[in-house]
């Protein structure tokens, strides 16, 4: 039935499907199966295959306020804005979540061959020119967009902390995040620690609530991105965190979080200066490249922020854990110390 609502049918109509889970990412907020279909009459124009995506089988996890948010956010994107996105991203046959239970599912086109990027791998210096062409190209068609206020999905809701109590949460997940670290955090690194909580609302309204704005992926990692075998085309995907924000944060992330730093530390300032460039040739002129670098290291510190809430109090898997505490903690804490992100704290205007 969601597939005719779609028109995607064809004549035919499915009479099977085989199920197979996918082992793409790290599945942290859900999880992902290809659907086999089979036709009566078998020549329909129908789709071979569909990716669904479910909710996450931990309640802990599917139950909370902010992944349920997250779920309706996809959901929203993929009905009412996709369709005009400047970047590929799969078609979306049907979504619908329960706001009550958590549970959702959305059905999505199949983009195999393309394959998924990985964080732990990494990526060519060609594979991270490409993403950071592609998601240019997006910040600059939402560049302060007037539909962004129609978009009334993307508000935040009601009860968002305060900067105190932001404030109160990091001093309970610091030390509990110190637990989990089995390695030496840098002298630097964690007196930014100590001091960030009293910093974290004011860097994020900074990033999220200010201006300039755009739309952001907000989770825009190789997990997420589908490469084409030549190496530059790609498909977006997973837009469970899509909001308002400064464009700069989805570079910040990518280059930081999927780069070994030395990578990283290689091209960075090239792709920064060709993200400005392409953001300058779709008409985006008030937004210069110290004001990106600025953004850029801001972005590291929030991202400290986000990694020491996740790590502290986030109910993932031990191997979810170490994922996050062996992988991304080292990468983020290299581009903190790089970029002298310590001398940016009290300091957002």
């Amino acid at each position: 039935m969601a597939l005719q609502k779609a028109n995607a049918l064809g004549a035919g109509e499915i009479k099977a499907f085989e199920p197979s889970a996918l082992e793409v990412g790290k599945g942290f907020y859900g999880k992902l199966v290809r659907l086999t279909l089979q036709y009566d009459p078998p020549e329909t124009s129908g789709p071979r295959t569909l990716i669904a995506k479910f909710s996450s089988d931990n309640p802990e996890m599917r139950e909370r306020p902010n992944t349920k948010a997250s779920y309706e956010r996809e959901i929203h994107f993929y009905q009412e804005i996709a369709s005009g996105s400047p970047i590929p991203v799969p078609t979306c046959y049907y979504g619908r979540v329960d706001m009550a239970s958590g549970w959702h599912v959305l059905l999505l086109e199949d983009l195999a061959p393309a394959r998924s990027g990985s964080r732990l791998d990494g990526c060519s210096q060609t594979e991270a020119g490409a993403a950071i062409a592609h998601i240019a190209r997006f910040h600059a068609h939402w560049w302060e967009n007037p539909a962004l206020g129609n978009l009334n999905w993307l508000a935040d809701r009601p009860g968002a902390p305060s900067d105190a109590q932001v404030a109160e949460r990091h001093e309970e997940w610091w030390p509990a995040f110190l637990l989990e670290v089995e390695y030496q955090l840098p002298d630097a690194v964690m007196e930014i620690g100590q001091r960030l909580g009293e910093q974290r609302g004011r860097i994020a309204r900074h990033l999220f609530a200010g201006r300039p704005r755009t739309l952001i992926h907000s989770d825009y990692h190789l997990d997420n991105l589908l490469f084409g075998e030549d190496g530059t085309s790609l498909f977006v995907v997973d837009w469970q965190f899509v909001k308002h924000g400064r464009g700069i944060w989805d570079v910040a992330y990518f280059l930081s979080q999927n780069l070994a730093p030395a990578d990283r530390q290689a091209i960075e300032m090239d792709l920064l200066s060709d993200y400005i460039a392409i953001l300058n040739h779709h008409g985006v002129q008030t937004y210069s490249l110290g004001d990106a670098i600025r953004d850029y290291r801001l972005s590291f510190l929030h991202r400290l922020g986000a990694l020491i809430s996740t790590i502290a109090a986030m109910p993932f898997t031990r191997e979810q854990i170490r994922f996050h505490t062996d992988v991304l903690l080292p990468r983020i804490v290299a581009a903190i110390l790089h970029h002298d992100c310590r001398s940016l704290l009290g300091s957002t205007n």
